[in-house]
Formats: C-alpha cells, structure tokens, sequence
C-alpha cells in the first residue's frame, strides 16, 4: 500500500505566523500546531485540513495565495537552508529539482525550457483541494522572488480548478496572467531569471547542506526498507525522527544523547528507555548511521578526511578516521583507495 505523502513540519510556522499578524486568537487550533510542529513531518493530507481549519477562521478570497505569500525560505527546511547557500537562482532550482521529495515527498516537477519561458508542472499527492493549490503555486512563487530579492512575476500562471468570480484578484496578487481548468500546478517564469544572483550565496554552507540533504534522502531510503520489514508503528516513527535529528545535529557537531532527547521532546530516562524497548542503544544508533555516511561521503573524492569529520558531527579529524577504523577494519585513506581499485 503507498505511504501518505509528507512535508517537513517547518510549513506549520507559515501558518502561526499568519495567525499572528491577523490578530487571530484560535487557542485550539495553536495548540494542535505548536503539538503537531514537534513532529518531523505531517501528511500533507493533514496540512490541507490545517489549511482549511485557518480558512474557516479566516475566509479571505484567495486564501491560498495570500498565505504562500507569507512563506519564508527556512519554511523549508533543510532543502530552504540549502537553497539559500546556492550562488544563483538557476543552481538554487536545479538543487530544488534534485531534492523536492524531502519537500513533499513523491512529489515530481516537470520542467521544460522554450521561448525564453522555463514551465514547471506539477500535482500535488492526497491534497489537491483549490486552498492546497493556490497555496502550492504561491510558495514557489515567493521561494524564488525571495531568494533574488526581487518581486519579479511570473510569465503565466495554472490552477487545476473553475474559474472563481474574483479572478482579477488572483492576477493582481501573483502579477501574472492566471489561467484555471489545468491539468495540473503550472508556473511559468523568465528564463533570464536563472542567472540572477543570490545575496545570501555562502559555497561552504552549500556544500555543507548538499550533503546534509544527500544523507536525508539516503535516511529516508533507509528508513523506506526497514518499513517494508516491519509493521508500522509508534516506535518506526521514534527512530526515524531520531535519524532526521541526529543529521541535523551532526550539522551543529553536538551529537550528546541529552540535545537529542531534548529536542524530541522525551526526559533522558524515557529517551533510552524507548531505544532499549526495541533493542537498541543511542551509541549504536550514532555508529550506524555514521557508518553508512562515511562510506557514501568517501566514494566523493572532492571532500577531504576533515570535511567528512565535520559533516559526521565529529570535533576532530583524527577521533572520525579512529572510529572508522574500527567500523570497518581499515583507514579512511585505505577504503578511498580499494573503491578507487588503487
């Protein structure tokens, strides 16, 4: 059976914000948002009925939209960190291109170059209602300008739904011609706008976030195999926010059991105690998952032994190239040259 598609949970900060600068009070709903943003993800279902319940407390037209409109690059996570590293908007939407699915996953964007116009089209998975699409086109929408720092509109826009009565208020807020009855999530934007640069543009964080977000999909392949062997569960969803975690915290280079339990909301007690009940421990954990990444940042011969190190959460070259040794039985230096055939 396929899984629900996911988003990061980070997306639930655009609509607190949202309710913060309306004024709107809503003590339930901020109370299942601030719960539900301690997750690492949300069905993107579960998103659309969010989206709903803020409508219904707030029924502007164009709802969608003028939320989008409030999105924020690190409403993206890891995949929004990255993009603002990158130096221009082309190599940013080719890195968006590379890791949407760590966005919404399953999610595939076609896109296509002619007439000095770049068309991206896509369809959102279990959620496709008008609030879920307006909000999709608008969040690209604004990702890009932010990223350029400039609000430049796009060519055309598609909606897959009727022709609402208010149509002029849609052009006026996305700047663009807006087409509705599409098949699918169309945004057509100047190709001249890939070589526009990015204010933000830091290549050593990009490289860092580039392999942050290598080592997410691989979690994610990881954690995908595990789920076909065994049944779904409150402990699957456990270790699988522990991995999510334990990347980012590698990403900071503290890696202490305390920051992990902490930020996955358990006292210390209750976080060993889980990782017991399925036979695990919090060292074993670590190792295994910087095992498997040192041997996929290995096989890149542009990082060196300490960029690993640090891209692992180690503090010091020599304590990664100790530890591997013992994991494998060989030096880092030693497995680059047996995958190279040296």
């Amino acid at each position: 059976m396929k899984n629900s598609a996911v988003i990061p949970t980070s997306f639930i900060a655009v609509l607190i914000r949202y309710l913060d600068e309306r004024s709107l009070v809503a003590p339930e709903l901020r109370q299942t948002l601030g719960a539900l943003a301690e997750q690492p993800h949300i069905a993107n279902l579960r998103f659309s009925e969010l989206l709903a319940e803020v409508y219904e407390i707030s029924p502007v037209p164009a709802f969608g939209v003028q939320l989008g409109r409030m999105v924020q690059p690190r409403d993206f996570g890891l995949v929004g960190y990255l993009l603002t590293a990158c130096s221009t908007l082309g190599q940013a939407l080719t890195r968006y291109g590379r890791f949407q699915t760590l966005v919404l996953t399953d999610l595939s964007t076609q896109v296509e170059v002619s007439s000095g116009v770049i068309s991206h089209r896509w369809d959102l998975q279990d959620a496709d209602t008008p609030i879920a699409c307006e909000f999709g086109v608008a969040l690209f929408i604004t990702l890009y300008q932010s990223l350029i720092g400039k609000s430049i509109p796009p060519v055309k826009v598609g909606l897959p739904f009727s022709e609402p009565e208010d149509k002029a208020l849609y052009e006026a807020l996305l700047g663009c011609p807006v087409v509705f009855n599409t098949s699918c999530l169309m945004v057509d934007i100047p190709s001249n706008l890939m070589w526009m640069t990015i204010s933000s543009s830091d290549p050593y964080l990009r490289k860092i976030f580039d392999r942050q977000a290598e080592a997410l999909l691989l979690t994610r392949e990881h954690s995908r195999f595990s789920r076909d062997k065994a049944p779904p569960g409150d402990q699957e969803d456990f270790l699988e926010q522990l991995q999510q975690q334990l990347l980012m915290a590698m990403k900071d280079g503290d890696t202490q059991a305390s920051r992990l339990a902490s930020e996955m909301g358990y006292s210390l007690r209750t976080f060993y105690r889980k990782l017991a009940d399925e036979g695990y421990s919090y060292r074993s954990i670590l190792a295994g998952l910087r095992r498997r990444l040192a041997k996929k940042y290995l096989a890149d011969p542009s990082l060196s032994y300490s960029d690993i190190a640090m891209l692992l959460g180690y503090s010091e070259q020599s304590a990664f190239i100790r530890a591997f040794k013992d994991w494998m039985g060989v030096t880092p230096g030693e497995f680059r040259r047996n995958l190279r055939g040296d």
